[in-house]
């Protein structure tokens, strides 16, 4: 139960010393922009250091023109880098200026020449025509149109015989009839509206074409091909240029963006003066290295004390637990972190959530594969979860192992038990008389996970020196004290012994009962404080004590009643898989070890999710509300990849 030590650090130095002290600092410290105001130092003139970033916009222009010329962008900071600013704005308008230049002429040469392309294939189409395309366009009186019909319309236009058009084909292939129509300017819409009605695809003539679709074919070629030579040497001037001026973008655009980020971080350093000053925490683990690395910036100082120096400032939280418990410290982050005054539950959270779980989805088969689910989820995606899947699966293997079951095959191992002597093996869940005692096991399972939880609120509130969470509150002495007498009077009435006597009653119920009623006055007494004073008056502070000690009586029953879903998905379980079976009795025994594994994995999946999830509301509710808050902050090291997403 492990919350790292932190060290609070006290910067002061120079405004020139700034940017190297940001630097040193990047991806160590967790440190307050409330650092304005220094221990010991609140004043007037203490303001935090933020204006303009004068990266910024230079960092977008090299990013756009990277992209636009497509040179890698390396994320890494550049080393090595002399150019000042001002040296690397020049460089990168006179790179940007030719790159433009270029990439501009690109673009025109590549329109044109895709126009060429449409033009060439709508001439070829038209080459039996021998009249030049400036005569037919001159014409005040007639309209023309150029274009495709399909074939299977061609015969349609004889229906229109009586309207004034001319319909000359003069090309064709399997599916269209290359041809123009003319009409007078009178009639163009009306003629229009039929033609586009039959499907008539318009082709427009370029403007720059003026002769004979066969003499206009040739010139055009002679532009297609010296604008296609052109086009290869712009290319060619392109790379050339990337070639040259790209590795120094890539760099300085790499040296832009660290500086830009660099910048950002002054939002954490408050100033007075011509002096700077940073207020954090780093792990006390950093402070060597943390110490020769401000150490080696002239005319800079720090303190390094302990974390609780400076009230203002409340320490993060950063976990410290071995390889095995890791991976259950997502589940306690969910619920919140620690604050400094409490203790890391991780170690007890992956306990129970193993031990549960194991014996809810006890199956060595599936569990040993969940196990190794888990392996490749992390292993190839990376999953946190899957991680929590490797040793939660291991848990249900080793109970599946107890209860003799291997891929719902309940007596699989029967024969391994009677190598070791037993005559059956541990446990069989399926057994009628099994069932009662899996039950009551579960509920008193609960019952030690609750008073384990009890224990550590009563810990926490002796180490705070907080008697009312300590001794007076349900989760108290007082109310560990009530849970386990009636606990010992419920198991002496089923074990034919009575627990329960005047003392008993008088110490073990009574007592805990008037603690827990009267635990704001007690509390207040404890404090030294005198006079406790009633807001709402005397009755209404019996009536909320009275409801709140019966909610507190209900809550432990209702609270150790709801361990009994442990013991019914051990039941459930073993339900499923019988389902599966008779279901693969039933089919032909070709589907049959079909329907074994189809089950397998519908048990595995829909099982073993509510499982997981049953367990940890069974964690947060019956465990953390007892002695958990959750309160703390997250170590969050300032870095310029954060400053960068912010």
């Amino acid at each position: 139960m492990a919350i790292e030590k932190m060290m609070l650090v006290n910067i002061k130095g120079p405004l020139s010393k700034l940017d190297d002290t940001i630097l040193e600092c990047s991806d160590l410290g967790c440190f307050h922009p409330e650092s304005i105001a220094p221990a010991g130092n609140t004043g007037s003139g203490f303001e935090i250091l933020s204006y303009r970033n004068p990266y910024q916009e230079l960092l977008q222009q090299i990013t756009t023109l990277a992209n636009n010329a497509g040179i890698p962008l390396c994320s890494s900071p550049a080393r090595n880098i002399t150019a000042d600013r001002q040296q690397i704005q020049a460089f990168v308008d006179d790179f940007s200026e030719r790159f433009s230049s270029l990439y501009q002429r690109q673009q025109l040469l590549q329109e044109n020449i895709e126009q060429h392309q449409n033009a060439l294939i709508h001439l070829r189409h038209l080459a039996g025509m021998d009249f030049s395309f400036d005569q037919i366009f001159s014409s005040k009186y007639l309209k023309v149109r150029f274009g495709r019909l399909p074939r299977d319309s061609r015969p349609k236009l004889d229906y229109y015989g009586s309207k004034l058009f001319l319909f000359y084909p003069f090309d064709e292939d399997e599916n269209y009839i290359w041809s123009v129509y003319f009409t007078t300017n009178e009639y163009i819409r009306e003629v229009d509206d039929i033609f586009s009605a039959l499907f008539f695809e318009r082709v427009r003539i370029p403007d720059y074409i003026h002769d004979t679709p066969q003499n206009a074919i040739g010139q055009l070629e002679e532009q297609y091909q010296a604008e296609q030579r052109e086009l290869e040497s712009v290319k060619g001037q392109i790379a050339a240029l990337v070639q040259e001026k790209g590795p120094a973008l890539s760099e300085y655009r790499s040296h832009i963006r660290f500086l830009s980020g660099t910048f950002d971080l002054r939002r954490y350093v408050g100033v007075s003066g011509q002096n700077f000053y940073m207020v954090g925490f780093i792990p006390k683990s950093d402070e060597k290295r943390f110490s020769e690395k401000l150490s080696s910036i002239a005319e800079v100082s720090f303190d390094l004390l302990p974390e609780d120096t400076d009230n203002r400032f409340q320490a993060p939280t950063k976990l410290k637990n071995n390889w095995i418990v890791r991976p259950f410290e997502m589940f306690v982050k969910m619920y919140g972190l620690p604050s400094r005054k409490d203790i890391d539950p991780t170690p007890y959270v992956a306990i129970v959530y193993s031990l549960l779980f194991g014996i809810m989805f006890g199956d060595l088969g599936q569990g040993l594969a969940v196990s190794l689910i888990g392996f490749l989820l992390y292993r190839f995606k990376g999953m946190e979860l899957g991680r929590v899947m490797e040793r939660i699966g291991l848990s249900s293997a080793f109970f599946g192992l107890i209860y003799g079951s291997v891929f719902g095959f309940e007596h699989a191992l029967d024969g391994f038990f009677h190598l070791l002597g037993f005559a059956e093996k541990p446990v069989e869940v399926m057994n009628g008389s099994t069932i009662n005692l899996l039950l009551i096991g579960a509920v008193g399972l609960g019952a030690v996970i609750i008073m384990v939880s009890i224990l550590i609120n009563i810990i926490l509130g002796f180490k705070q020196r907080n008697m009312e969470r300590a001794v007076f509150s349900q989760n108290g002495l007082a109310g560990l004290l009530f849970y386990g007498t009636v606990l010992l009077s419920v198991l002496g009435m089923f074990g034919g012994f009575s627990f329960l006597n005047p003392v008993t009653v008088l110490i073990g119920i009574v007592l805990p009962i008037l603690l827990i009623f009267f635990h704001e006055p007690l509390d207040a007494l404890s404090r030294g404080r005198k006079g406790f004073h009633l807001e709402d008056g005397v009755g209404s502070f019996i009536a909320q004590n009275f409801f709140e000690l019966f909610e507190v009586v209900l809550s432990f029953v209702a609270n150790t009643m709801s361990f009994l879903r442990v013991g019914g998905f051990i039941l459930s379980h073993a339900g499923m898989m019988a389902v599966v079976f008779t279901i693969s009795s039933m089919v032909s025994a070709g589907a049959s070890p079909v329907v074994v594994v189809l089950g397998n994995l519908f048990v595995m999946c829909l099982e073993g999710l509510i499982v997981g999830i049953q367990v940890l509301r069974l964690q947060f509710y019956e465990m953390f509300s007892r002695f958990f808050s959750g309160e703390g902050e997250p170590f969050e090291p300032i870095s310029i990849d954060m400053a960068l997403e912010n």
